[in-house]
């Protein structure tokens, strides 16, 4: 199954072919890899400044706790927490179906414009690409749960951490406390964050600076195992990357498979 599944997204990836003479053998943990990007020489994006450890406690983060006030009395329960999310940004929202405790969350930026009109998170193209990818993860579909940071389309601007997102007044900072408690509400095992915004907003790095390794944040004092992945619209843009996302696929499924038979 995980096999026929990394078939179906290799393919959906737009390579089905072979592009080099040389064999490759793509599960070798020392297989080489050839980045088409470097990884930021920027050391405030590479620093994670909420705790030398790595652990990110957003009660304690005293940058979250002074944005705008708009975002002060965020909802305690994942109902009321939607609502408020519409009335915040006064047009129609995007989410997924309800999942407490799932073993998965996927969190992306934000909604594609196809998903916004099928009505459903991760609905297009590169959604299909992710739903295959997920699939070698052999975890069950009803136990991961989709979400966005932002529950309509738009760009939430890491690079300028002040920076507002366009439409509204939101700041990058509000989109980190708003995660963090979608976060805190669902209780994820696992937390799968696709493309920059989230890998910033919560390890304060971009993606291919996060990939590789398994993150353990806090939220709330909720412990999470955290993991930075390519976000599938890259894949389809630059074909090559496959084989880095399917490298970081290997490497998460590990991590899930030791902690499972550990757990048993």
């Amino acid at each position: 199954m995980a096999f026929k599944s990394l078939l179906e997204w290799w393919q959906q990836a737009g390579v089905d072919i072979l592009t080099q003479d040389i064999p490759q053998n793509w599960f070798s943990k020392n297989h080489p890899e050839n980045s088409l990007f470097k990884p930021s020489d920027n050391k405030n994006i590479r620093e994670n400044n909420f705790s030398k450890n790595n652990l990110l406690n957003f009660k304690k983060n005293e940058e979250i706790l002074s944005a705008p006030s708009l975002i002060k009395n965020i909802p305690q329960n994942i109902s009321s927490f939607q609502l408020w999310l519409q009335n915040i940004f006064g047009e129609k929202c995007l989410f997924s179906e309800v999942k407490i405790s799932p073993k998965l969350m996927v969190l992306s930026e934000s909604p594609e414009a196809e998903d916004m009109a099928q009505g459903q998170l991760f609905s297009g193209k590169a959604g299909r690409l992710l739903h295959a990818m997920l699939d070698t993860l052999c975890i069950k579909k009803q136990d991961i749960y989709f979400a966005t940071m932002s529950p309509i389309v738009e760009h939430i601007d890491y690079v300028k951490i002040s920076s507002y997102a366009a439409g509204n007044s939101l700041t990058s900072h509000d989109y980190t406390l708003i995660a963090a408690q979608h976060i805190s509400l669902i209780k994820p095992r696992y937390l799968h964050l696709l493309g920059d915004a989230p890998n910033r907003a919560l390890l304060q790095m971009n993606t291919m600076d996060a990939r590789k390794k398994i993150h353990a944040i806090t939220v709330n004092n909720d412990n999470i195992d955290a993991f930075a992945l390519l976000h599938p619209k890259m894949l389809l843009e630059t074909p090559p990357l496959k084989a880095i996302a399917w490298k970081d696929l290997r490497v998460l499924k590990g991590k899930i498979d030791e902690k499972t038979t550990a757990d048993e």
